[in-house]
């Protein structure tokens, strides 16, 4: 049978809904794969060890509007910003308050919080007109043929199922590239079952466990962390090899993975090589499609800005490097985020052979395809652990090697560290200052709030407008056509988890490295997971209560409560409502189930999928159709079988 050909598949209503969940996500799947030649056809370089050439991303029209909107946003947050800081405005300055009263004291702290706010969000969209500026595509080369590379990917049998990770090695066997080829499986848990599938498979298999010098408390073998299980596979195997490629395990490389990165290890400096980390279950929960979309803006210009300071950043999810870089390093970094820590420490570093910097190179093209974090837990565990690993690397060892970077690296480096660092002071800041006012009657300013609430909503709309306008730097086109709005929500849901984070790295608490639970095995949503969003919205909405019981009012300050307070509530809510809409509908079809049978779904090479009464139209075939148990395929000109009924 066909893929083009007509198939009737009998279903229960629950496996029609998986299969229409299959066929949203195939559809995913192979719009990203057609941003696999977002930088062009292959080239072949005119001679050996040419060094990468990129070319501009924005067209110089393109580049031109960008000034404009950037311009007009800085205009109108200037202007805020100024009107802010007018005497008048400021506590103490026209009067003749005593300056050493705790009162003003207090009230002048207050104020400088509130400003801080705004600078910190001036500075966020500097730090987008650099990268929007610079950004940057490589011109991708033929891969020089003959090469030994291996592909990697790792396991934690307790958070990993193995039929994803089998996927995964799967898809890799079918990575094209004229050379030799290993993959092996690096298993944390030295499972008999990986073992039994990687021999069914034959790939190779490596485990640390069991073996104490590759499982320290500390250092490049640190035990229970990804940067160690890869070390301790260097230590005994990369050697005999040129290039190195390692991904997630619930990554899925294209077949030309190889072919669209190699090419750019003819350059003998270059180190490591990057691309897209793009999640094809992003239509999948809203945690999910959140997550997907935070990626869109890093993806499609923070990376392409990082190609024109000189300083794409590793991303661990998937990505290549030369095994003579990271020796000379001692391979991946001891940090909870060793991708970053690692980019920072091999740029830093000088190529023995050239005597020139190393360098990495970052490509938009999608050679891989992933999947995101479904549950609360996971996605707030995720961010918690990259915003804690970056305020450690600031605070230990951000100065020790951006000594050793250019200056525009050292300018990407600053303004990529300084995103969680500056949303969790704008949040205690303007947390500050309103409990200042709200709880003591102590306030930063006092403003009249029409044209307070006029002047930040020119700046807002602004910021909004310049937001909109760069989604056309996004990947694919389905990015481009989002408005980014589960994004920018589920950053603000994830506040109070940046404050921890860097309250608990200023306190020096560890934070263990724990692994995305992914597919099946991922974590469950309770109580536990939004104590913290409690927290942030019982003491807003204290506050508030606080405030009206004093008579201290102030219409700015009860928006920014009311804002938390939502911002606090929503992710239980979510969550809670998503609980009650999953047992309803699986209650439905077991009633649909008990009283009607299996249902009839016809599938042609261009379905159309029936859910709830919706009907959408998308390109798929029998082979992307999801493996169900009992589940009958029956081909035209056949007669199904006949399915006997129970005795009465």
């Amino acid at each position: 049978m066909t893929d083009e050909q007509l198939a009737t598949v009998r279903t229960t209503p629950a496996e029609k809904r998986a299969l229409a969940r299959r066929l949203r996500d195939a559809d995913t799947h192979r719009a990203y794969a057609a941003c696999n030649t977002l930088t062009g056809p292959l080239t072949t370089p005119a001679g050996p060890h040419l060094p990468v050439v990129y070319r501009s991303t924005a067209r110089p029209a393109q580049r031109f509007m960008l000034s404009v909107l950037i311009s007009l946003n800085f205009l109108t947050a200037i202007v805020f910003i100024g009107w802010l800081a007018l005497p008048r405005h400021i506590p103490g300055a026209m009067s003749q308050a005593d300056a050493t009263d705790w009162h003003v004291i207090v009230a002048r702290v207050a104020f400088c919080f509130v400003i801080l706010v705004e600078l910190v969000r001036l500075l966020q969209n500097l730090a987008v007109w650099v990268f929007a500026w610079k950004a940057a595509d490589p011109v991708p080369m033929v891969p020089e043929p003959g090469l030994r590379i291996a592909m990697l990917t790792t396991i934690v049998p307790a958070k990993e199922p193995i039929d994803v990770v089998e996927r995964s090695l799967k898809a890799m066997q079918k990575v094209r590239y004229p050379g030799h080829v290993d993959i092996w499986i690096l298993d944390e848990g030295n499972d008999p079952r990986v073992k039994a599938m990687a021999k069914k498979l034959g790939v190779k298999h490596f485990s640390r466990r069991g073996r104490p010098e590759f499982n320290q408390p500390d250092g490049p073998f640190r035990a229970k962390t990804k940067a160690g299980n890869h070390n301790a596979w260097r230590f005994t195997h990369e050697h005999v090899y040129d290039v190195v490629a390692q991904m997630d395990p619930d990554h899925v490389p294209l077949p030309s993975f190889l072919e669209r990165t190699v090419g750019y290890f003819r350059d003998p400096d270059v180190a490591f090589v990057v691309a897209p980390q793009v999640y094809g279950n992003m239509y999948g929960g809203w945690v999910v499609h959140g997550a997907s979309v935070q990626q869109y803006l890093f993806s499609g210009l923070i990376e392409r800005g990082g190609n024109g300071l000189g300083a794409p950043l590793l991303i661990g999810t998937n990505h290549l490097y030369r095994p003579l870089a990271w020796a000379l390093i001692d391979g991946y970094q001891d940090s909870i985020i060793e991708d970053h820590l690692t980019s920072m420490v091999v740029m830093g570093s000088n190529n023995p052979l050239t005597d020139r910097r190393w360098k990495g190179v970052y490509t938009p093209d999608v050679i891989a395809v992933g999947e995101g974090p479904t549950t609360w837990t996971d996605y707030f565990n995720q961010q918690k652990r990259w915003a804690y690993g970056v305020w450690e690397i600031l605070l230990r060892s951000s100065r020790k090697h951006l000594r050793n970077l250019s200056a525009g690296q050292r300018l990407c480096y600053g303004l990529v560290q300084s995103y969680y660092p500056s949303v969790a002071l704008s949040a205690v800041s303007g947390t500050l200052a309103t409990a200042a006012y709200l709880g003591l009657g102590i306030g930063a300013m006092r403003v009249e709030w029409q044209l307070w609430l006029l002047l930040w909503s020119a700046s807002m709309g602004s910021w909004a407008l310049l937001w909109l306008w760069l989604r056309r730097f996004n990947l694919a086109e389905h990015e481009r056509r989002e408005l980014g709005v589960h994004g920018m929500l589920l950053a603000l849901f994830a506040v109070p988890v940046y404050v921890v984070a860097g309250v608990a790295a200023l306190l020096r608490r560890p934070l263990a490295y724990a692994v995305t639970a992914k597919g099946r095995l991922a974590s469950a949503d309770g109580p536990k997971s939004f104590r913290l969003h409690a927290a942030w919205a019982g003491v807003s909405a204290a506050l508030l209560g606080v405030s009206g019981w004093l008579g201290h009012h102030s219409g700015a300050l009860w928006f920014w409560s009311a804002l938390s307070i939502v911002a606090g509530v929503s992710p239980p809510l979510i969550a809670w409502i998503t609980w009650l809409r999953n047992r309803r509908i699986t209650e439905q079809e077991a009633d649909l189930t008990t009283s009607t049978g299996p249902l009839v779904m016809t599938v042609r090479g261009k379905a159309a999928v029936v859910r709830e009464s919706i009907t959408t139209t998308s390109t798929i075939r029998l082979s992307d159709l999801p493996h169900v148990p009992g589940l009958d395929l029956i081909v035209p000109g056949q007669r199904p079988a006949v399915v006997a009924k129970e005795p009465v």
